[in-house]
């Protein structure tokens, strides 16, 4: 029971800190960029899904050892990147976005998600 515990405290702790990074950037972005519009809502529900579908599979993985640590984050590692340059391609392909923007408000995002998700299997490594 103590062991749910800790990995649903791990996802709040993340989901709670999606909510204030979100609310920190649309802030930000309504003060000073006005007249650029970006996917905010997009981009932070991209990186939010990715991290709990990578983090999910991660567990459940550890948990039953279907396949080698290894083998998993790095086939993990390759879908979420694919997910990532599907997400540009398609937000270039839409004509009133700059996708210039669209890259500067998504990377800093995606890599504060990236440093969650190495803690966190990092946490979980360490477990086994």
């Amino acid at each position: 029971m103590s062991n749910i515990l800790k990995e649903s405290t791990d996802f709040t702790i993340f989901f709670l800190g999606i909510i204030l990074l979100y609310n920190l950037h649309s802030n930000l972005e309504l003060d000073y960029l006005i007249y650029d519009k970006t996917p905010i809502n997009s981009i932070y529900i991209f990186n939010f899904l990715a991290v709990l579908f990578f983090l999910i599979i991660s567990r459940l993985n550890v948990a039953h050892k279907l396949v080698n640590s290894l083998i998993i984050f790095i086939l993990l590692t390759f879908i979420k990147m694919l997910a990532v340059i599907i997400f540009f391609i398609y937000y270039n392909n839409q004509s009133f976005y700059d996708i210039e923007i669209i890259v500067y408000n998504f990377f800093p995002v995606y890599f504060l998600c990236l440093l969650y998700e190495i803690f966190s299997l990092k946490k979980t490594f360490n477990n086994i």
